[in-house]
């Protein structure tokens, strides 16, 4: 039985699934070949107006936005939906070396999103869409 019999079998969710894994799987060749781990900016760490200073430290990913948004963001060893409203920050995992995530609008405005990987709370990476239910993707080595 070859691969396009099993195919015709699978069910809708098992189709979506698995082009979602290959896509990001595709998104972290994508990064590795075009150098994903240079850093783009930094920021700077968040002052809480006190002179208290909160030092971030991990790996996360950064979705700012101010509508609906879905997408996918993960490391090598697993990859997990996400979806929200307005901005959100995800923990990734500390042994994570590879970070990849997308981020699609849920509606036909014309506001930005985007998506961003942080490496102790600076920007190592990130991707900007302002099309109608556009989709920002990014990837770096952290």
């Amino acid at each position: 039985m070859s691969f396009f019999d099993d195919w015709k079998e699978w069910s809708t969710p098992k189709k979506v699934i698995s082009i979602l894994a290959v896509c990001c799987i595709g998104l972290i060749i994508i990064g590795m070949i075009t150098g994903g781990g240079s850093p783009d900016k930094n920021t700077s760490p968040i002052n809480d107006g006190n002179n208290n200073v909160e030092q971030i430290t991990g790996k996360q990913v950064k979705i700012i936005y101010d509508g609906e948004w879905s997408g996918a963001a993960g490391d090598v060893s697993s990859i997990n939906s996400i979806s929200g409203s307005g901005d959100e920050t995800i923990d990734m995992p500390d042994d994570a070396s590879l970070i990849s995530a997308n981020a699609q609008k849920k509606d036909g405005s014309s506001n930005e999103l985007t998506i961003q990987i942080l490496k102790d709370g600076k920007v190592v990476k990130e991707s900007s869409t302002t099309a109608e239910y556009g989709v920002a993707q990014v990837s770096a080595s952290v």
